[in-house]
């Protein structure tokens, strides 16, 4: 894949006529060095506001000389305005920046850069500074790593034992969306819809990218303000968030085991010792010893029997990267 353009920031809009003036601002902000550019693509995730227009102005007031682009994705949820987003997207580098996110003005430049000098990196997160529309309340420094503020590491490099890199100011290669989307993966995990507090895309495309053998990756270099409105700051919605949180856990959890597990129980060489193990394991489970034998008995069968359903998706999708050789080595 090539372009004309070096890096693809997607910003994904609910209702955010209120929030885009200084996050784009920012982005119109972004330096643009000789033999450097960048696009901005907008969705549009069927606001009732007016989003789409207050973007197309700003973007002609801050007078960027980045294109713009607009889109519209109708279906609800974080994940399908992602999607849609990267298909509209020209370059092989894309940064997701949440419509509260203010990028710092060389966040793109050394993205870029970082990326270029690491072909095994597949994610990369930065560093969030919160900035509160209200008062500071009693526990937000013990909770503000859940609005993704802070650090995401003790030190810059390798953190693919953490498991995941925030969605916020996420760096990810477009190639990996594209091969996930052609495998044909769809999130168990859908994030932001509408109004509802859920979460756990972001960890979720994390895993696909640790499970088609890039590396996920932090550096402090990468600096960004997440602005929390005040909504946001309210005990009540604090609360929700970390039960979205919660909530999203049993299927990470289902991630992390099949990175652990897939090549003990999905390859075998010969039929006979696939066969052999596949009816010890289903006697165990019939017998109560072994409560993960769902899926273990998912990974022998493969695609051809739903065992385990969450696991029949991840184990169908991972087989059609194998097929399109999308896994690196």
């Amino acid at each position: 894949m090539s372009s004309s353009v070096d890096v693809s920031i997607i910003v994904c809009c609910y209702n955010s006529e209120a929030l885009l003036p200084e996050t784009m601002r920012h982005l119109a902000a972004q330096e643009i060095p000789d033999g450097f550019s960048y696009e901005v693509v907008l969705v549009d995730n069927n606001s009732s506001d007016n989003t789409a227009a207050t973007a197309k102005q700003l973007w002609k007031e801050f007078g960027s000389a980045s294109p713009l682009n607009v889109i519209f994705e109708r279906t609800p949820g974080l994940s399908h305005a992602r999607k849609a987003g990267v298909k509209e997207a020209k370059a092989d580098l894309i940064i997701f920046c949440d419509d509260d996110n203010w990028l710092a003005s060389n966040y793109s430049v050394k993205a870029h850069s970082i990326m270029k000098k690491h072909p095994k990196i597949g994610a990369l997160g930065g560093l969030s500074k919160g900035v509160l529309e209200g008062d500071t309340p009693d526990w937000w420094h013990e909770q503000a790593m859940n609005y993704a503020v802070g650090i995401q590491a003790p030190e810059d490099g390798d953190i693919s034992e953490r498991g995941f890199v925030w969605g916020a100011g996420l760096v990810i290669r477009k190639t990996i969306l594209t091969q996930l989307f052609k495998a044909k993966f769809h999130s168990l995990l859908l994030g932001r819809t509408g109004a509802a507090i859920t979460s756990g895309d972001d960890s979720e495309i994390c895993k696909w990218v640790l499970i088609m053998g890039y590396r996920l990756w932090y550096s402090e270099a990468l600096k960004f303000s997440h602005y929390i409105t005040e909504r946001r700051l309210k005990h009540s919605y604090m609360v929700k968030l970390n039960q979205g949180h919660q909530a999203s856990l049993p299927i990470l959890e289902l991630y992390d085991w099949f990175l652990k597990n897939s090549d003990r129980y999905g390859r075998y060489s010969q039929q006979r010792e696939r066969a052999t193990t596949a009816v010890r394991v289903l006697i165990r489970g019939i017998l109560g010893k072994d409560p993960n034998w769902r899926r273990k008995l998912q990974l022998m069968v493969g695609p051809k029997v739903k065992v385990h359903p969450i696991l029949f998706h991840i184990d169908k999708t991972y087989r059609n990267l194998l097929e399109a050789n999308a896994i690196l080595t």
